[in-house]
């Protein structure tokens, strides 16, 4: 379980059915998680810690964690929000964004899946649509699927950004990351 996201948990419990849950358990449990996580990051990031992050350290993980994805100060992905004149300098709308990327998603962000006729699933969001095609932007490339192919199409009520991204730094990577985010540093 700790191995599985919670976003490619969804996504599993999508195709597999209720046996994946067997395994994994109850998706909604990760709430509990979301307020653990709140209450860690919010106590380490404090005003003395983000004014000691090392900035350069900050902006290589935003390019390792965030850039396929997210543009800021015209580097990065097009796959979500160019987060430049996002509410930076507010941690509580950092940690709310990065920590429960679902919560307040724009309706251009949220997740589109696709299945076609030969078992492909897609995962994406919708960049173009006419009345024979869609094209679907996917991290690092866009995808189009004739709507000849297409069996299945659903808007989820999720944002493809993945939870659980800061598990996967050591505290002063953290510290370093958000420091950086909060900065303006270009």
């Amino acid at each position: 379980k700790a191995w599985i996201p919670v976003y490619a948990a969804r996504q599993l419990e999508r195709v597999l059915g209720p046996s994946f849950l067997e395994v994994w358990g109850p998706v909604s449990a990760a709430d509990a998680t979301k307020a653990a996580a709140f209450d860690k990051y919010g106590a380490l990031l404090t005003g003395t810690a983000l004014a000691g992050a090392d900035l350069e350290k900050g902006h290589a993980l935003f390019a390792a964690v965030c850039a396929a994805c997210h543009k800021l100060h015209g580097e990065g992905g097009e796959v979500g929000p160019d987060i430049t004149g996002a509410n930076r300098a507010d941690l509580d709308y950092l940690l709310s964004n990065i920590l429960d990327p679902s919560g307040v998603i724009q309706e251009d962000y949220k997740m589109q899946l696709i299945t076609t006729r030969d078992g492909r699933t897609y995962a994406g969001n919708v960049t173009n649509e006419t009345e024979r095609e869609l094209t679907l932007r996917i991290v690092g490339q866009q995808v189009r699927v004739p709507k000849s192919e297409i069996q299945d199409r659903e808007t989820t009520p999720y944002s493809m950004m993945p939870e659980g991204l800061l598990s996967t730094l050591e505290d002063d990577q953290v510290v370093d990351l958000i420091g950086y985010l909060q900065s303006a540093v270009e």
